[in-house]
């Protein structure tokens, strides 16, 4: 019952959707109808503006930290693992937003920084890195994913069931760059600034 209670909790304070809140209240704009469809921080500072960008990110990005930190509290530092999948899919999947919402890598990053913050760091370099390299977002997203599986399994101290939940995590974030993924094969894929 615990677990139920942990991702019902969870799936709800994720599926808080930044870019969404964002554009309908302020700006009277569903994010899905706009650029890439996707109602994360990229497409809302291409869509929303600079500052609805980073508000969006600060939004995601919190709502992970107090996910991980809420259910860590509640129950234990046991069941966070299962906090941020379940919050991922919140964003990824909201319900009222018939779940076509972003891809969760703020959300990801926030509720992994509490869960362990050094380990966590050094996948976001990765991010800043590869991102500030190929000038393209989603490269920095899909190494940043596949960094927190490399990282997570081999250095965490989580047991062996929530690296396997961590994974699933990252591997649901790498899925949910697929489109992306085709056109960076076809060299198609929008760099910073709109530039292919």
């Amino acid at each position: 019952m615990s677990y139920i209670i942990v991702f019902v909790i969870s799936y709800l304070i994720g599926s808080i959707s930044g870019a969404y809140i964002i554009g309908k209240i302020f700006l009277n704009k569903d994010i899905r109808k706009y650029g890439s469809g996707n109602a994360g921080t990229t497409n809302a500072m291409r869509v929303l503006g600079k500052k609805a960008g980073i508000l969006t990110f600060l939004i995601d990005f919190l709502k992970g930290v107090f996910v991980a930190f809420l259910i860590n509290i509640l129950f234990s530092r046991n069941y966070v693992p299962l906090s941020i999948f379940a919050a991922v899919l919140g964003h990824d999947f909201p319900f009222y937003m018939n779940f076509k919402g972003g891809k969760g890598v703020a959300t990801t990053l926030g509720a992994l920084a509490f869960l362990d913050l050094k380990l966590t760091f050094i996948c976001y370099l990765v991010w800043l890195v590869s991102t500030l390299i190929t000038k393209i977002v989603s490269v920095g997203s899909i190494g940043f994913y596949i960094f927190v599986i490399a990282i997570f399994t081999i250095y965490s101290d989580l047991s062996i069931s929530n690296k396997f939940i961590i994974v699933m995590v990252a591997l649901l974030g790498i899925w949910r760059h697929k489109d992306n993924i085709k056109r960076l094969l076809k060299g198609t894929e929008n760099k910073i600034g709109g530039v292919r």
